[in-house]
């Protein structure tokens, strides 16, 4: 924890270590900064630093975010819009960043998650069955109406 008493000098190099370990957003540093007591006057001041010196790129955050939250956690795109707005990410780059998911692969994703949610539950009910796989990828932050074009 930041001293109540602070200067620059040691917040910057703090903040800047928090901001190089991984991507980050405006958001983030904010929240974090508050967490530290540093005064909200100053916070313009650090971000424009930051924004600089290349630690801080909403751009570079939300397509970096973009790519692991689909390729690791297999997120769709309405479950990754959310969280970017979420962290006040503006519209155009949220758009843009969901721009670089291959249709493809998101489409073979989709498919997958069905496929493997399909051999999780028992089939009971058809309507049920369909039901529970199509909560499940809509949980994932799939297009209700694209997964209802793979749940057969």
């Amino acid at each position: 924890m930041v001293s109540e008493k602070h200067s620059p000098d040691e917040i910057l190099p703090r903040i800047e270590r928090y901001c190089a370990y991984q991507e980050r957003c405006q958001w983030d540093v904010i929240k974090k900064l508050h967490f530290w007591k540093v005064p909200r006057s100053e916070n313009e001041a650090i971000l424009r630093h930051l924004e600089k010196e290349g630690f801080l790129d909403e751009t570079r955050f939300a397509r970096a975010f973009v790519r692991g939250k689909f390729t690791h956690n297999k997120w769709g795109r309405i479950k990754i819009r959310y969280e970017l707005k979420g962290r006040r990410i503006p519209e155009p780059v949220i758009q843009t960043a969901l721009r670089e998911i291959n249709e493809e692969e998101y489409l073979r994703t989709l498919k997958g998650l069905i496929e493997r949610k399909r051999l999780e539950i028992k089939k009971e009910d058809d309507s049920l069955f369909r039901e529970k796989i199509l909560n499940f990828v809509t949980g994932k932050g799939f297009e209700a109406e694209l997964a209802r074009e793979w749940i057969a």
